[in-house]
């Protein structure tokens, strides 16, 4: 409704745009028309939206879209095919992953390799002399 008041002219004809869309969404102390951009809001609604979808791993939701996509969040390549809810939470995963901490329990869920430990590298994707692949994960854990 708020769209069609300012961008349609009578007769629901489009005409000559007066006012820019930054302007339109500055504050009106500083000379907008104060109107929120769906934009600059999309970013901490995903956030909360992944934030309580991970908090929540017995809801509707997540069991569903977990056994339709899978459990990983964070290294997803394909994200064209997938549902809107479901793109909407790898955005808010992006925001969410860089101020998120691991806490390893029993570390099943940890892939040493595919996992980014190092900024946003992998270690399959670092140069080394020694064949990474064949060394086996138990070799590195010791139980005290």
């Amino acid at each position: 409704m708020c769209r069609d008041f300012i961008w349609n002219k009578r007769d629901g004809n489009y005409g000559m745009h007066y006012v820019s869309w930054n302007t339109l969404c500055k504050p009106k102390h500083k000379g907008g028309y104060g109107l929120q951009s769906i934009v600059e809001k999309l970013g901490p609604l995903s956030f909360k939206f992944v934030l309580n979808f991970i908090k929540n791993p017995y809801s509707l939701l997540n069991r569903v879209l977990r056994a339709k996509y899978g459990n990983v969040l964070w290294n997803v390549s394909d994200r064209c095919n997938c549902s809107a809810t479901w793109k909407i939470i790898l955005y808010g995963a992006d925001y969410l992953h860089h101020i998120m901490r691991w806490r390893i329990t029993n570390g099943e869920n940890i892939d040493t390799f595919k996992d980014i430990w190092i900024l946003d590298k992998t270690i399959d994707k670092c140069p080394t002399f020694v064949c990474l692949k064949s060394q086996i994960c138990s070799g590195f854990i010791f139980y005290f």
